[in-house]
């Protein structure tokens, strides 16, 4: 999962279902201070839908509870990865700023696997 892909997973999970790239990508512009191109975002929804990390949810769409798993251990990962084992940056500290974001994608959210009747994303 790419730190684009985690943005976008985040954006998506936050809103609910039926997300589609324009919106996503005005959000992504807003968190990176830089234009993110919703062409980008709309090419990276197959390819997480695939992962199994995004599923269809009307004309967009919706998180997933794999997709939530998956972006748990890159929020954690991220955290280590800035601090490279120097141990200067307080891990718990910055484990805490984190603490929403990873608390969101916490949990078994049985109604994001069954929005859709139609998918293919029963059991993960």
């Amino acid at each position: 999962m790419s730190v684009l892909d985690l943005a976008i997973f985040l954006r998506v999970h936050r809103a609910g279902g039926g997300q589609q790239a324009g919106p996503v990508a005005a959000t992504l512009s807003q968190w990176f201070a830089c234009a993110i191109d919703p062409r980008d975002v709309e090419r990276a929804f197959p390819r997480m839908q695939e992962l199994g990390w995004l599923a269809p949810s009307g004309v967009g769409v919706r998180a997933t509870i794999a997709g939530r798993k998956h972006g748990r251990l890159h929020l954690r990962g991220i955290v280590r990865m800035l601090d490279q084992g120097t141990r200067m940056l307080d891990v718990a500290v910055m484990m805490s700023v984190l603490k929403l974001a990873m608390t969101e994608l916490d949990g078994e959210h049985p109604i994001d696997e069954n929005e859709d009747e139609d998918s293919d994303d029963d059991e993960v």
